[in-house]
């Protein structure tokens, strides 16, 4: 009946829960969010937080998602830090519960306190990196990415966030079509010059793509060592992991992605599993 339909669709927007989670902290975790959150410009959490009420997240899961990505934003550095500084963590939840949710909610904080470049690097198979590079360009860049190139109206592109607000817009190096090429970049390379807005990668987990993305940062004249990046490491058990012996080499995407990191003076690591 009518009834009943309108009673599910009210218990799923608003019985379901999202727990907080545990945490596990490195002793020389230094609390910052909460003594700078007053000077930072809540934009991009505000335009995806709008977005998740209008895909149908309830004010509970919204509130508890809200919650989840302050206390692991706080437990990355704070992108004003000055000097360099590293540092890593690891998010782990169950399967299906909504884990690129949740780093979408990470990266929009992570734009809004200082971050500059951000890397997701998003499973092993194109379709996976594909559909990742969509929810973000719906929830955090709000620019089609795959019409970023062609002569389509600025309004046309124009998809999720950007459709509330798209005074300022996230600079996508990727698309939803095209992993990581070094023309597509250098013909960008301007709008990455300026780091007036964040800069977005979405890359498959493939040591050629991470070596290309590697040379085309080191040859390109970047002053990365001003630059905090976060890097976002989906499905971080799949290939991330070193594992050969201590006394011996890391296993080259390891490897790789540990030569990634250390191209910047200031970065977080992020894996999801």
């Amino acid at each position: 009946s009518d009834l009943l339909i309108i009673t599910n669709r009210l218990q799923t927007r608003f019985d379901i829960r999202m727990d907080i989670g545990s945490i596990l902290a490195a002793d020389d975790y230094i609390p910052w969010l909460d003594n700078t959150r007053g000077d930072i410009d809540w934009y991009y959490w505000k335009r995806y937080k709008r977005l998740l009420s209008d895909n149908g997240f309830g004010p509970n899961v919204i509130h508890s998602l809200d919650m989840v990505s302050d206390k692991i934003i706080d437990h990355l550095e704070n992108p004003k830090k000055e000097g360099s500084w590293s540092r890593k963590g690891l998010v782990v939840g169950h399967v299906q519960s909504g884990k690129t949710a949740n780093y979408t909610g990470v990266i929009s904080k992570a734009a809004d306190s200082g971050y500059k470049v951000i890397i997701v690097l998003a499973g092993l198979l194109n379709p996976l990196r594909n559909q990742t590079q969509e929810r973000i360009d719906e929830g955090f860049i709000g620019l089609d990415s795959s019409k970023q190139l062609d002569h389509t109206t600025l309004k046309e592109k124009l998809i999720g966030v950007g459709i509330y607000d798209h005074s300022r817009t996230p600079v996508p190096l990727t698309t939803s079509t095209q992993d990581f090429k070094n023309t597509i970049a250098t013909q960008l390379r301007t709008q990455i010059d300026q780091f007036n807005e964040p800069v977005v990668f979405v890359l498959k987990k493939n040591v050629s793509i991470l070596k290309n993305l590697i040379n085309w940062l080191k040859g390109n004249n970047l002053e990365l060592n001003k630059v905090p990046m976060l890097l976002i490491d989906d499905e971080a058990d799949h290939a991330s992991v070193n594992t050969n012996k201590e006394d011996e080499d890391p296993t080259t995407t390891n490897k790789r992605i540990r030569e990634l990191l250390s191209l910047f003076d200031q970065s977080s690591y992020l894996g999801y599993t």
